[in-house]
């Protein structure tokens, strides 16, 4: 990693002026020494104007903290002209927006479309208002970039204007808006604050000298609650088009990667929150995150955040931005519970790799076979942000027993598949397929860690809508992204979780079973290379040494409303993971015929690795296929065909205690089994 000499010492001149607030806040020196002529800085709204030169680029905080009696004042002063306003996140009455281009401009690195949530195919606006020709710019930067832009005065700011508490023992507090408000303030050569006595005083480094503040006014409006902030965009959310079916789909199967103690970080997407309803599921979960929600809140209420097992800022929620209820502001009022920091340091790869267990859950439009993500754009219409989603990414790679996530609804509202073979022509690529690790839909986890475009493509099919999976399969195959012979026959039915379970062997050792996938076929041949030639040649009746791509493609992409085959894995993978480091050590399967006379009466075959023979496994099979078989309607019996020399399977079957028929022909020896009622042996707790 290349480093930047001068990233270094501005952080080192940043860290220094923090050093000095830290001080001052520690020493409790005389507020009147440290407030010395802040009556004198008081103006009223009337003079505002008089601050700001036109032709100004003016910053003005986010959310809550938008200093809207500032605005307003700008707004009625009509020889108030040609001023870019730069905001992180729009929000709020926004009253410059109505006017023209020669007035105002806004700049933001955030888009709050009416639509952000839907992926319309048009964009409405990328405010909450009517979007006039050339008014309004979205900046497509990551967080990291913005004090560097700031200091190399890439981005030029002539007019800081911030929200904040009253002042107390020399330093006001910017209460919600920290994020990169700091750094605004050191690049703009005038701070003008609005003094609000409803800004709670927050803890962390949120604070600034009174020093620091050229002019200020009263204004002591409540501050505005989510709703009022973005009413049509809250509507828009609330009417977005997806199933409450859906949502809980895709939060059952996202609370599926997240593990005890684990620390979370949200992006800004709302598609995230359909994992809040299953938080309470875990225990002792961490939040450091860009912006504290009323569900978040909620949350930590409850006691579901309670950051005990953080490995970094223990104890303490770390947020740099909240907007929420009045409840939530009363809430974060001097409470060390949450603490409000900078942007660049909640941000930080380097801070966020030493959280253990950081996960990362990311929203998505549209993501293509390949693993490429598309988050603030589709075609050439944004919807969002860049904002922190690299930083996070790199932070969960870094982070011991961290993980990526992102999640979307296999299709739009407007019914057409979010994932896809190409991302739309025009399309941003937030998250690039080097970087993606698990997409979440409600159909599933694909895990793409470490995998080839063909399995990705396989995986990705495999959790998109059912009626878009035979499509995406053609087009794969004509990109050559997979084989042209690849059956798709798992693509045709739901893939049956529901016969996933652990069980623990005869010498105690706990392994996992699953249905099989069509992504395992890397699998299943390195279980055939572990077994020895007398084990395939009693498994195949004759000698072989290679499996076959075409046997491969039999065995693993399987039609599950007539096949079954359930391997078994050791050491069980961690939640969430396909395989992880597990080893295929068992196999048992049955295929039915397409012969009319045979319907009902599939064949049943199982393999045990050389090594683990002896442990039950192979009993243990038979027997769960024989329960499993049970949910299958129109199964009458169960056929398999065993070299007569094959003591071992032979003793299997023939003391299962299933009924059975069997019959010799030339060193083979066929078992019928027709199918009990009712089988009492314990298969396996499902999971």
């Amino acid at each position: 990693m290349s480093v930047n000499n001068s990233d270094i010492s501005t952080t080192i001149l940043h860290d220094e002026s923090d050093r000095k607030r830290d001080r001052l806040l520690l020493s409790g020196v005389n507020e009147s020494m440290t407030c010395m002529g802040w009556d004198a800085k008081e103006i009223s709204v009337d003079q505002i104007t008089s601050k700001i030169r036109n032709g100004s680029s003016v910053y003005i905080g986010s959310c809550a903290s938008t200093p809207e009696a500032v605005l307003e004042a700008m707004v009625e002063d009509p020889h108030c002209k040609d001023i870019e306003i730069i905001q992180l996140l729009p929000g709020g009455k926004l009253p410059h927006q109505q006017e023209n281009i020669d007035r105002f401009r806004t700049s933001s690195f955030f888009c709050m479309s009416k639509n952000i949530f839907k992926g319309a195919e048009e964009l409405n606006s990328i405010y909450p208002v009517p979007n006039k020709e050339g008014l309004a710019d979205y900046r497509p930067i990551s967080s990291s970039s913005l004090p560097r832009m700031l200091e190399q005065k890439v981005v030029r700011v002539d007019v800081a204007v911030i929200k904040v508490t009253r002042p107390h023992k020399g330093f006001c507090c910017l209460g919600f808006g920290v994020e990169h408000t700091l750094s605004f303030i050191r690049a703009a050569k005038v701070v003008i604050a609005e003094v609000s006595s409803c800004m709670p005083y927050t803890e962390g480094r949120s604070k600034i000298l009174c020093s620091e503040i050229d002019y200020w006014i009263f204004n002591d409006e409540r501050l505005k609650t989510t709703e009022e902030l973005w009413p049509e965009w809250i509507k828009d959310t609330a009417e977005n088009g997806h199933s409450q079916e859906t949502f809980n789909a895709m939060g059952k199967n996202l609370i599926e990667l997240i593990p005890d103690g684990a620390t979370l970080k949200f992006g800004w997407s709302p598609l995230t929150v359909c994992i809040f309803p299953f938080l309470s599921e875990r225990k002792n979960l961490g939040l450091h995150t860009d912006v504290l929600t009323e569900s978040m809140f909620r949350l930590q209420v409850q006691g579901v955040f309670n950051n005990s097992e953080k490995t970094v800022d223990t104890g303490s929620t770390v947020v740099t931005h909240a907007h929420g209820s009045q409840e939530l502001y009363q809430f974060c009022d001097r409470n060390p519970a949450v603490q409000f920091q900078p942007a660049s340091y909640v941000n930080d790869p380097l801070v966020l790799g030493k959280i253990d267990r950081l996960m990362v859950v990311e929203g998505a439009l549209k993501v293509d076979l390949t693993g490429q993500v598309a988050s603030d754009s589709i075609a050439n219409k944004f919807y969002g942000g860049v904002w922190s989603t690299d930083e996070s990414m790199q932070g969960a790679q870094f982070s011991k027993g961290g993980k990526k996530i992102v999640c979307l609804p296999s299709r739009s509202p407007n019914g057409r598949s979010n994932i896809s073979c190409v991302l739309p022509p025009g399309s941003g690529v937030t998250i690039t397929r080097s970087n993606v690790e698990y997409i979440v839909t409600e159909y599933g986890i694909a895990n793409l860690y470490g995998k080839s475009i063909r399995e990705r493509c396989i995986t990705l099919i495999g959790i998109a809508h059912p009626e878009f999976r035979n499509e995406l399969l053609v087009e794969a195959k004509a990109l050559k992204y997979i084989s042209g012979a690849q059956p798709g026959k798992s693509f045709q039915s739901k893939y049956p979780s529901e016969f996933e379970c652990l069980h623990t062997t005869k010498n105690g050792e706990i392994v996992f079973v699953r249905p099989v996938k069509a992504s395992d076929e890397d699998l299943l041949r390195k279980f055939f290379h572990t077994l020895s030639d007398h084990s395939v040649y009693l498994r195949y009746f004759r000698k072989m040494d290679s499996m076959p791509q075409l046997i491969l493609q039999k065995y693993a992409d399987i039609d599950y409303s007539s096949d079954m085959a359930l391997i078994v894995l050791w050491p069980p993978p961690e939640k969430g993971h396909t395989t992880g480091s597990s080893e295929m050590i068992a196999i048992g399967q049955w295929f039915s015929s397409p012969q009319p006379h045979l319907q009902g009466r599939p064949e049943i075959a199982f393999q045990v690795r050389d090594d683990w023979q002896g442990e039950g496994l192979g009993k243990y099979l038979f027997m769960r296929l024989v329960d499993v078989s049970k949910s299958f309607g129109g199964i009458i019996s169960l056929k398999a065909d065993v070299l007569a020399d094959n003591q071992g399977m032979r003793h299997i079957l023939e003391h299962s205690g299933v009924p059975y028929k069997k019959s010799s022909d030339f060193g083979v020896v066929s078992y019928t089994f027709e199918l009990p009622e009712k089988y009492e042996e314990k298969t396996g707790a499902i999971i």
